[in-house]
């Protein structure tokens, strides 16, 4: 109907008109997205406060009424880590949105103060991590990268939608790669030495020794527990791996060899066994 209302008197102004009029929805709907990714900014803004130095806090904090942020709102955050629940995760945020932040005085040095606050914060969130069963090694290395990155934040405002974007990361990574922590404090260790020799050769007797307990047993407690046998848990553990590798680019010759499968062909075998496929077609299916 709006072409009809125009006064069209050749094809050439015909496309003309047509241009223009695209070209204005496409900038209402630019305009109206960057306007939403504004509020949507604005509403995830969580405000925050230092508290002033004192050299007495008790007395300071009776007569102005500010003192540190609630430790409830810590406790539901970082349990909801442990438990791997991302939707209590992002419920925690949204609270610290409505609530704000009011943080301690650590340091006459602002920058210094932001990063230490940021570096304890990430270090009980990786603790509650391990606690609801991230393996230790991975949660530890996820902790260096976390303060390595904190520490080329500049301001507060930057380590807080760090921190944000971070604590979904975790507490993804803990609904997803978590060690049950039914199993026994023994399973528990014997999991964590397979992950973190991964690309060893492993052999049952070994990890049995490391454990301080025989073969049999370690092996008779392991499928009691979890199910299965611990040399498929071991061979399910490499493939996983091995899927990451595929992804990642990694050869099928350099996967082969550095999970320590007898030869290429073996890994091949393995894996099209486990997932019905070859690495081959599932690299062609990335």
């Amino acid at each position: 109907m709006l072409f009809y209302s125009l006064n069209i008197t050749s094809p050439a102004r015909y496309l003309y008109y047509f241009y223009v009029v695209i070209y204005q929805i496409y900038y209402i709907i630019e305009t109206e997205s960057e306007w939403r990714n504004a509020m949507d900014k604005n509403a995830s803004k969580i405000n925050f406060e230092f508290l002033d130095s004192s050299r007495n806090f008790i007395y300071d904090a009776r007569e102005t009424g500010k003192t540190h942020t609630s430790f409830q709102y810590e406790i539901v955050l970082f349990t909801a880590i442990r438990n791997g629940d991302i939707h209590g995760v992002k419920m925690s945020l949204e609270l610290y949105q409505k609530s704000g932040l009011i943080i301690g005085h650590m340091s006459n040095n602002p920058l210094r103060e932001i990063h230490y606050w940021a570096v304890a914060t990430i270090a009980v969130a990786i603790h509650y991590a391990i606690l609801g069963g991230l393996d230790e090694s991975e949660a530890y290395q996820l902790s260096d990268r976390y303060i390595q990155e904190i520490d080329l934040q500049k301001t507060m405002d930057e380590c807080i939608d760090y921190l944000c974007r971070k604590a979904i990361e975790l507490v993804t990574k803990v609904n997803e790669n978590t060690i049950p922590q039914c199993y026994s404090h023994l399973i528990n260790n014997c999991i964590h030495l397979i992950h973190i020799n991964l690309h060893d050769r492993l052999k049952i007797e070994y990890i049995a020794a490391s454990l301080h307990v025989s073969r049999d047993y370690l092996s008779q407690v392991f499928k009691k527990e979890t199910g299965i046998s611990l040399h498929q848990y071991i061979l399910q553990q490499k493939l996983e791996e091995s899927k990451k590798m595929l992804e990642q680019g990694m050869s099928i010759n350099q996967i082969s060899y550095t999970l320590c499968f007898c030869n290429e062909s073996h890994f091949i075998q393995a894996f099209k066994k486990r997932y019905h496929i070859t690495p081959t077609a599932y690299i062609a299916s990335l």
